[in-house]
């Protein structure tokens, strides 16, 4: 028998093959969305985090597209929502995202530290000093900010009494306002500090608090399949032995990637209630 086909159906064949495989592997290959909590700008969080996108996407065989939210606000109510196939946020963030959907996988291995940042010319040196001086902060759903202000507060400083609030966008921003004068002080992490343009950095210097936390987490959303959240945590260690990963974690001061353990979340209770009484 002799099968004939018109011009029209040879072009139908490729066509129809085309509809086919999107069909069988549309799911698979549909992208990641990867939510980064805004304590810097989009363009550097982009920056910083692209070589970690770069190994997901190789480990995972599947796009990884990285979503910057305008504010802390809006990042958390994103999360919250199930906005995100995986994020990077805040540990108090990832506590409440866990009554929502979402699965902790690692955390960085550095502690979270807070600390004032004032320029290399200040007199502040504590607590008392700050009495009548303009503090700035990320914003105040950071828990930086709620870790500052409550640590100030058990020192008998007490918020918009003995000094007033600047907010600000980021970690970079606030710290980029000390350097500038614009504020007297400024709350921020240490790794974030240690983020910021030598150019602006150089200009001021740390006072850092006696205060330890859990630093932030990564989260997987439950809806991937278990499979798929088991390849994102494997994707996530081993990062850490690949020459990007190592670069990423030197100049970022995260030190690799460490199990979230039942005393990291106790850590981060007190900072709940508060970061909800500010949401509201």
């Amino acid at each position: 028998m002799t099968l004939c086909f018109s011009p029209k159906r040879w072009l139908l064949i490729p066509f129809l093959f085309t509809l086919m495989t999107v069909h069988a592997f549309g799911a698979e290959l549909a992208p990641l969305k990867l939510g980064i909590m805004p304590f810097n700008s989009t363009l550097a969080l982009i920056r910083v985090h692209q070589p970690l996108a770069a190994h997901l996407e190789k480990s995972l065989g599947r796009k990884v597209q990285i979503l910057g939210s305008t504010d802390y606000f809006t990042h958390v109510n994103q999360l919250l929502s199930g906005d995100f196939d995986l994020a990077i946020t805040g540990p108090h963030f990832a506590v409440m995202a866990s009554e929502k959907g979402y699965l902790p996988l690692v955390r960085y291995a550095a502690d979270l530290r807070p600390s004032f940042v004032v320029r290399d010319d200040s007199t502040i040196k504590g607590a008392a000093d700050l009495r009548g001086k303009r503090l700035g902060m990320p914003n105040r759903l950071a828990v930086i900010s709620t870790a500052g202000v409550k640590w100030l507060d058990e020192q008998g400083v007490r918020i918009n009494q003995d000094y007033r609030v600047v907010e600000y966008a980021s970690h970079g921003a606030a710290v980029a306002a000390v350097a500038a004068g614009e504020v007297d002080v400024t709350l921020a992490a240490i790794t974030a500090w240690g983020q910021v343009p030598e150019s602006i950095r150089s200009k001021t210097r740390l006072l850092p608090l006696d205060i330890r936390m859990p630093h932030v987490m990564t989260l997987a959303h439950t809806r991937l399949t278990k499979a798929d959240v088991e390849r994102v945590r494997e994707a996530l260690h081993s990062f850490g032995k690949t020459p990007a990963g190592e670069t990423f974690f030197r100049e970022t001061g995260y030190q690799g990637y460490t199990e979230i353990t039942k005393a990291d979340l106790d850590k981060l209770r007190p900072y709940i209630d508060l970061t909800v009484k500010m949401m509201r």
